[in-house]
């Protein structure tokens, strides 16, 4: 007994220096406000000034000095329109690119783990391939796609130019020969689903490849075709791989600020940038940490719904095949 808990003490170590902490300075920080230190100007009879602080002593020079005080201030700040709008279009943004990959992913997915798929690990590694490059070098790549003066608008330059009738039909329906394709919402999910698709794909992948295959083999003896297959033994069985994936495209998704600033050009802020704006040019660290704490607190209100969800399907879970 004492041998483990020796060997868990790193990890709590770690857990207390990177987690606890910081998560602690967080709070103060979000519950709290810098104010000016109080003082009384005072003007001697020969006309100088001194300054007399709140312990009584005097000083010469004006205080300049803040303290930080306990208030919810901030908190009345956070709940201003300006700000849920921004939040709103943060979880807008993440729940549909959550969506599109999950529509994409889990295809992918399925077809990895047939039967009659050849080398998935190959596929896989190619999947993955782009996640060992760095995530700016990525998106910068995405950006010279689809500049104005980028690759995609020079092919469909070239297209028009040699089909010219595509190019008046085109026109007649207002279609610039320079089409727009960033510094818009889109583009902003683009960026998102291509980087975090892989999050997706990969714990479904690794849940429908455990799941046992003489489930299916019994469903098809039973008459079950395999539409009916899926559906009663495929999915319910995958549903624990399905919400590790939410869970790993929404959680960065909704708190992201670089695919905003780099796709979205700044014209579409995100609460992630709201944050990531007062801890630098702001430098106002108390609101930040509370538009934080409210992040975490609807992250972790996602996670707990997304984990009842699991246990409720656990409890539940059995297959039926008629």
């Amino acid at each position: 007994m004492m041998r483990n808990k020796a060997l868990t003490a790193p990890f709590v170590l770690w857990a207390m220096i990177f987690i606890v902490v910081p998560l602690v300075m967080i709070v103060w920080y979000g519950v709290t406000v810098e104010e000016p230190i109080p003082y009384t100007e005072i003007v001697m009879e020969d006309g100088s000034v001194i300054y007399e602080l709140e312990d009584g002593s005097h000083t010469t020079e004006r205080p300049w000095q803040k303290r930080a005080v306990v208030s919810l201030d901030n908190f009345k700040r956070m709940l201003e329109p300006t700000y849920l709008k921004l939040l709103l279009r943060s979880l807008k943004v993440a729940v549909i690119t959550t969506v599109i990959c999950l529509l994409l992913g889990y295809p992918v997915a399925l077809i990895l783990t047939g039967k009659d798929f050849k080398r998935p690990a190959l596929w896989l590694m190619l999947l993955i391939l782009p996640m060992w490059m760095n995530f700016l070098l990525r998106t910068y790549s995405w950006m010279s796609i689809l500049e104005n003066s980028g690759i995609l608008n020079s092919w469909i330059t070239m297209l028009r130019e040699a089909i010219p009738a595509l190019d008046e039909w085109l026109l007649a329906r207002g279609v610039r020969r320079r089409i727009i394709f960033l510094y818009n919402e889109n583009a902003v999910i683009l960026g998102m689903v291509y980087n975090y698709l892989s999050f997706m794909i990969m714990p479904i992948y690794t849940v429908i490849e455990k799941i046992d295959r003489s489930l299916l083999e019994a469903a098809a003896d039973l008459g079950a075709s395999p539409a009916k297959s899926f559906m009663r033994v495929t999915l319910p069985y995958s549903l624990p791989g399905v919400l590790e994936g939410i869970t790993m495209v929404f959680v960065p998704a909704v708190t992201t600020f670089v695919i905003s600033q780099l796709m979205g050009g700044g014209k579409v802020p995100l609460i992630g940038d709201i944050i990531q704006n007062q801890f630098g040019k702001s430098s106002d660290w108390h609101f930040g940490a509370t538009l934080s704490l409210l992040v975490m607190v609807v992250v972790l209100a996602f996670m707990g719904a997304l984990n009842n969800m699991d246990k409720e399907d656990e409890q539940a879970k059995e297959v039926r095949i008629f």
